[in-house]
């Protein structure tokens, strides 16, 4: 199966969505992707909200948000922040 997701950090000349064929990890209202060895990306609404360089750092990005909708990148940062003082 192909996913694709909206990459919000992309500038004009750059690709506007992400598309994988791995299965994602299913995570509290999220889908966590595995990019590569070392990289993450964490779904949520069709939208990448963050990357992170392990799994666990991903499903902490999914938690902090699970009560929102449609989280931002600026959503898990500014929650992130406020739950372990760094982002």
């Amino acid at each position: 199966m192909t996913y694709t997701y909206r990459n919000p950090w992309a500038r004009m000349f750059e690709p506007q969505e992400y598309t994988r064929t791995a299965e994602p990890i299913e995570y509290r209202g999220c889908q966590i992707f595995r990019v590569l060895p070392t990289q993450w990306d964490v779904v949520k609404a069709g939208v990448c909200i963050a990357q992170r360089t392990g799994l666990e750092g991903a499903k902490a990005c999914a938690a902090i948000v699970e009560d929102m909708e449609s989280p931002t990148h600026d959503d898990v940062k500014e929650r992130m922040f406020l739950e372990y003082g760094h982002y």
